[in-house]
């Protein structure tokens, strides 16, 4: 029956403005429903009130949850210039909730937060990278694949400089599966930096992955190879100097990486050039 109910909370979070039919639709606390004229600070007051009753309430607490990620699709800067601490700070408290439904749903509200007010983040960008990536820890799928969004996200929303500054000391020193979330995040960040940052980056970066390379885990491994190459299609031959210590053989199969990504790029290359003479 749980499993029956969190199916259904989910798929209403992850569009919560279709129509659902059906006896198991959740019905929100009639406290959230908008009153006339309610001021929408006001009601974001209320939601948060109800989302610090930790461990309690967790029908009531998944109904805050939806609700909010209703308000954070709406542009209101007085809103969020008043709730955002406050919002955040809970949300990556309920990150810890004992109800696997509502992670998954903090999770999911966290990243919608953060792909409408990245710039908001600036100050929080170490404590939400670490809430982010300790969720990858979770024994329950559906939280991992919502940890796995949000840190996609914060990839692409916090300025890359600070995000590898926060991420390289969790590569070199986390567990699996966190340094391998780690890496990815890493990754994504690295697809987006200029050439000159990444080169002043590389004595902080280059360490983890070496490590990496030769981690027990094989997807921690291939990851470390992945972000490697990404490095490469940035700044191209001067990331060989950096990779004295890798065996021949790794450089081998790096150096087989690396061929098979130009032979990837090349041929998206060509096919856009024939489609956009056609």
């Amino acid at each position: 029956m749980k499993e029956a109910v969190f199916d259904d909370d989910v798929e209403q979070f992850r569009d919560s403005r279709r129509q659902e039919s059906g006896e198991n639709k959740m019905t929100l606390p009639k406290v959230f429903a908008p009153a006339g004229g309610q001021d929408h600070s006001d009601l974001v007051a209320d939601l948060l009130k109800e989302l610090s009753n930790h461990n309690e309430r967790s029908e009531e607490r998944k109904g805050a949850l939806v609700e909010l990620l209703k308000i954070t699709r709406e542009d209101n800067v007085a809103v969020w210039d008043e709730h955002f601490k406050t919002i955040l700070l809970l949300l990556l408290e309920t990150l810890g909730d004992k109800d696997h439904t509502i992670r998954a749903l903090a999770l999911r509200l966290l990243k919608e937060i953060l792909r409408n007010q990245p710039a908001r983040f600036k100050n929080y960008a170490e404590l939400t990278i670490m809430k982010t990536l300790e969720a990858h820890k979770d024994s329950h799928k559906e939280v991992v694949r919502a940890a796995e969004e949000a840190a996609s996200t914060l990839a692409g929303s916090i300025h890359p400089e600070q995000c590898i500054k926060v991420l390289c000391p969790i590569v070199q020193t986390a567990d699996y599966p966190i340094n391998l979330a780690a890496i990815k995040m890493q990754t994504k960040v690295i697809e987006r930096i200029a050439k000159d940052s990444l080169l002043l980056l590389l004595p902080d970066i280059i360490p983890g992955l070496l490590q990496g390379y030769d981690n027990t885990e094989s997807s921690v491994r291939k990851a470390s190879v992945f972000c490697l190459v990404a490095i490469y299609s940035v700044i191209g031959e001067d990331l060989k100097p950096h990779l004295a210590l890798l065996t021949g053989s790794k450089m081998k199969l790096l150096n087989l990486y690396i061929k098979r990504a130009q032979t990837t790029n090349s041929n998206s290359s060509s096919s856009s050039d024939v489609s956009s003479h056609s």
